[in-house]
């Protein structure tokens, strides 16, 4: 709502008597004119009610009777004017976002800009009375009982340089357009959750510096030459195909993912996941890495449609202990025979022991699942 504010103190002679001259209108005019008074079509307001949750919601009823939220409202507010209104007072109507795709949601006790268009009051984002990311809170109105100053106070917006573009959010979140070192390639921040640094006990207003090893999480777009070593990554596994330089600097197009748990997954009857490099494809952990396809599922290595099974370690030493053990009891007799016929026995119950593990061991040393390329 648009208002005049003016801090000049009119002085005017209210006791003479006679016909006004010309210099009299003058002055008169001149006092109420925009010259000594400052006009503002923004004003300030104070929130008093923030509508996001469905319980805070209006009800509206839909055609069976039923009483349901009304989304139509969904992220206004209600606030009352600094200026123009006192305590007690409020905005008529709901009051909704400038934007509908960028949306700044104040907390109660914060103040906003409201403008009115048309006949409807519009929001912006609210004003950074303190300096600080966490919370702005005004002292002329109630405080916001969700989000609690102790709990955020050590979330600050991020250390930057010039010519940074930084969202800052309110719970230790946050993004940052920037460049390396030398201000020439760009570089591509999303941080979650930010580390504890003592720095920020001592002081109120210490931005947060990032640290791709320490903040909670981070993907990290970078181009040119990277040697800060905040943004330098520890592996979690050691890797021999880490490569060296890389322990000190990243000079190359890069993208990094830090986080305690990544989680690909490609959802959808035809959802795939695909890994492919140009060069080199590492895997690296420090206990397992487990390959799993499904009950009816397969895995190819080599290419994806090989078609040759892998062999079954546990099962292919058990083929060769009983292969051994015919070989072995057939030594034993032709060793110590000393009539044809005991040999030719011999003979023949090893080639009956050799058919029957044929007939049922044979096959079960291939592997129903991993399959691997034929030698190219």
């Amino acid at each position: 709502m648009s208002y005049r504010k003016s801090d000049f103190i009119f002085d005017r002679i209210s006791d003479r008597t006679g016909f006004a001259t010309y210099e009299d209108v003058y002055t008169a005019i001149q006092d109420n004119v925009d010259q000594l008074s400052e006009f503002y079509e923004i004003e300030p307001a104070v929130v008093n009610r923030v509508y996001l949750s469905p319980e805070s919601l209006p009800r509206i009823s839909t055609s069976n009777g039923d009483k349901i939220p009304d989304y139509s409202l969904y992220g206004t507010i209600k606030a009352r004017f600094l200026e123009s209104q006192s305590d007690g007072d409020e905005i008529p109507g709901f009051i909704k976002p400038l934007s509908s795709h960028i949306s700044a949601y104040p907390v109660v006790g914060e103040v906003v800009n409201v403008a009115k268009y048309g006949d409807k009051f519009y929001y912006y984002a609210p004003l950074n009375l303190h300096n600080h990311v966490n919370m702005n809170t005004s002292a002329v109105g109630k405080i916001d009982g969700d989000v609690k100053p102790g709990v955020t106070q050590y979330n600050r917006t991020l250390a930057s340089k010039k010519g940074d573009l930084n969202i800052n959010g309110r719970f230790g979140h946050g993004i940052k357009f920037s460049s390396n070192e030398d201000y020439r390639f760009p570089t591509v921040r999303i941080s979650n959750l930010q580390h504890n640094d003592k720095r920020k006990y001592a002081d109120d207003y210490f931005p947060h510096i990032s640290n791709i090893n320490l903040d909670g999480s981070t993907i990290l777009l970078s181009s040119g030459l990277i040697n800060e070593k905040n943004d330098v990554l520890i592996p979690a596994a050691e890797s021999s195909w880490w490569p060296e330089k890389w322990k000190s600097a990243i000079d190359k197009n890069t993208i990094i993912l830090n986080s305690d748990c990544l989680i690909f997954n490609a959802k959808g009857k035809n959802g795939d996941v695909h890994i492919i490099a140009n060069r080199n494809v590492a895997i690296a952990s420090n206990y397992s890495v487990t390959l799993e396809a499904g009950e009816a599922g397969v895995i190819n290595l080599g290419e994806a449609d090989a078609t040759n099974p892998a062999v079954k370690g546990k099962e292919v030493k058990d083929v060769f202990i009983k292969l051994m053990s015919v070989i072995s009891d057939f030594s034993a007799v032709a060793s110590t025979a000393t009539e044809f016929a005991d040999l030719n026995n011999a003979a023949m119950k090893m080639a009956e022991r050799l058919a029957k593990l044929k007939a049922n061991n044979l096959d079960e040393i291939f592997s129903d699942t991993v399959f691997l390329t034929d030698g190219r």
